[in-house]
């Protein structure tokens, strides 16, 4: 438990670091399909939930969130992503 005690300033970094994280997602402005899977993967983190909403296909959702970042979105939930499914991807 002691391990988890947060001090003032690593919660100081934190919020600075969701905000930035917020601040991006929020200005994001798509300009392509990939774009906007890449966009509602960051306000959803659901292949699901993107497919639906944009009327893809499941697979076209995996092929582009898990396809190397092409700006700073991309790269983060790309990122977010691989270790999401780090388990199901894994070799036994």
């Amino acid at each position: 438990m002691a391990n988890n005690f947060m001090t003032l300033d690593r919660a100081k970094k934190e919020i600075m670091r969701l905000q930035d994280y917020v601040d991006l997602v929020e200005s994001y402005q798509p300009k392509s399909i990939d774009q906007e899977i890449v966009k509602e993967y960051a306000l959803t983190s659901s292949i699901n939930e993107v497919s639906k909403r944009l009327s893809v296909s499941y697979e076209k959702v995996v092929e582009v969130i898990s396809s190397l970042g092409k700006d700073e979105l991309h790269k983060m939930v790309r990122s977010a992503y691989m270790k999401k499914t780090k388990h199901s991807r894994s070799w036994y």
